[in-house]
């Protein structure tokens, strides 16, 4: 007798004690039906995504709690709405009206690679018209080291990475790589960017090739990242400070280096300084730890 009002008492402790935990259960049980359904090849994509919503339903209606109800309406919009629109309410709730002055994205693979190929091409100078828009180095590019198989196109993100990862090292927090920042009158776009709690630093880059390059465009670049780094200055509160980390990589030999640094910051005019800090970081590839080959030379873009 006292087994049979056990089994009893166990059936009832199972059985839902009302309308909620009955819906909860049969939401779960569609959860686990379409978990299954994913095994075909065909479903798998949308029945993955109709079993998380289901089950993630199932353990908020069990739960009962306000901010399991709030984390779960979050979670699953991000399923069937735009990260946009979610982005905007959450900004709303948390009283952020920093939001709304402007917001960031990742520009896509094909923009970076059109623009890495680009400067590929505009630093490659093979005949130089007047001997002060050439800078020379003193050896040779491409003369021994990494991968045939690399080519222009790779060899300059990886530079950029490793390059990138030297200033990560220094400030021991990851640089946000190949941001744009839109604001309603405008779009910024920045190889980097890294933000501490009193400061935003700006990373550009420029990861020339060639054993020899024009000096006008990499100056033009260089007015440019100021330009667009003086915009992004007016969107920050004031008492946030800001940096611009100009990186180049090429086949420097330090002479050469001291000397482009010299040119470069006579560049900087006073005011942009006042606005704020500009640092030159130059880098050969063998102190990135990519020594290069000749066999570089001949290689397609991409």
């Amino acid at each position: 007798m006292k087994e049979i009002i056990g089994e009893v008492e166990g059936i009832e402790i199972l059985l839902p004690a009302n309308f909620r935990e009955g819906l909860a259960a049969v939401i779960l049980v569609l959860g686990l039906v379409s978990s299954f359904l994913s095994f075909k090849k065909q479903w798998k994509a949308h029945a993955l995504k109709i079993t998380g919503i289901l089950l993630l339903l199932g353990l908020c209606l069990f739960a009962n709690n306000t901010w399991s109800y709030l984390a779960g309406i979050f979670i699953i919009a991000t399923a069937v709405t735009r990260t946009e629109y979610l982005q905007n309410l959450a900004a709303i709730i948390r009283g952020n009206k920093d939001y709304f002055e402007y917001k960031k994205e990742f520009v896509s693979n094909k923009e970076v690679f059109d623009h890495k190929l680009q400067d590929i091409i505009e630093f490659k100078h093979e005949a130089p018209e007047k001997k002060d828009t050439e800078l020379v180095t003193a050896k040779p590019a491409f003369e021994a080291g990494v991968s045939e198989s690399l080519t222009p196109l790779q060899l300059v993100l990886i530079a950029e990475d490793f390059a990138f990862k030297e200033i990560e090292r220094r400030y021991n927090k990851p640089i946000q790589r190949h941001i744009r920042i839109i604001s309603p009158d405008k779009e910024l776009e920045f190889d980097g960017l890294l933000e501490l709690k009193n400061k935003s630093i700006i990373c550009a880059s420029k990861i020339i090739p060639h054993a020899s390059f024009p000096l006008e465009p990499l100056y033009q670049s260089v007015q440019y990242i100021l330009q667009q780094t003086a915009e992004y200055r007016k969107l920050l509160p004031r008492y946030k400070k800001l940096h611009v980390s100009y990186v180049i990589v090429s086949t420097f030999n330090n002479e050469t280096k001291e000397k482009l640094l010299r040119k470069l910051d006579a560049n900087v005019t006073s005011v942009t300084s006042e606005m704020f800090e500009v640092e030159f970081l130059l880098y050969s590839f063998e102190e990135l730890g990519l020594p290069l080959l000749d066999s570089i030379k001949s290689q397609p873009l991409i």
